[in-house]
């Protein structure tokens, strides 16, 4: 399970990396600073920049990441040992319906109370704001999705997806992030892959490299690979 925790900063730039999006922006913004119980809900397919806003909202305030394609229990450690106002959650729609119901009943109430893995837990977080992605929001319930409010967001284009390459690729040179970002968007991948092939890529690599680096992480990191 992935846990991200990213402390305050200016929020002049951390939204810089995201192509387009001014007006929305300004909305996100004012959700972050206000007082009042807000929740947002971004929705829609791969490259469309859903988990960059996340990675704004944490590097503007202190908050804590959670992968729902990739969840434990430990979820439940996590809020109650930081108790965070503001909680990110990457394809809500991959989490279990066990865990969405418990994620309802916390909007509603602030209120965590439930035995999970014979472990109790009973406490309080109050004025949290919760942000969160999904691809597909059929697989969400009428009730939770009722708690947010929802943003739709449309595919970047290939132009915006290169910029954008190059924009969370800063330790690359603009030619080979250009490159991979190239390469992602014909094998139809989105933003993270490029974020994550760039950890990957040294300074001698070159387009095979690079390309290998990608289809491997294409043909493991689907459902169902087999090794070969």
């Amino acid at each position: 399970m992935k846990f991200l925790h990213i402390f305050s900063s200016s929020n002049k730039t951390v939204f810089d990396k995201i192509s387009g999006y001014e007006d929305l922006k300004e909305i996100v913004v004012r959700v972050i600073n206000s007082d009042e119980n807000y929740n947002l809900l971004f929705i829609g397919p791969p490259a469309s920049s859903k988990t960059l806003f996340l990675q704004a909202i944490l590097e503007s305030k202190k908050g804590v990441y959670f992968d729902g394609s990739n969840t434990t229990s430990r979820i439940l450690d996590v809020l109650e040992q930081e108790r965070p106002k503001i909680i990110c959650i990457d394809e809500l729609d991959k989490m279990p319906r066990q865990f969405q119901n418990q994620l309802l009943n916390f909007m509603e109430s602030g209120k965590v109370k439930v035995e999970q893995q014979k472990k109790q837990y009973d406490f309080e977080i109050k004025n949290a704001k919760v942000f969160a992605t999904a691809n597909d929001i059929n697989r969400l319930s009428k009730p939770l999705q009722s708690r947010f409010r929802k943003l739709f967001l449309p595919r970047y284009t290939e132009e915006q997806f290169l910029q954008v390459s190059v924009e969370v690729c800063p330790k690359l040179s603009k030619e080979m992030a250009l490159s991979i970002g190239q390469d992602v968007w014909n094998n139809g991948g989105d933003i993270r892959d490029v974020v994550s092939i760039g950890k990957l890529v040294k300074k001698n690599d070159g387009p095979e490299e690079i390309a290998l680096l990608i289809s491997t992480i294409s043909k493991y990191g689907r459902e169902g690979s087999e090794n070969r």
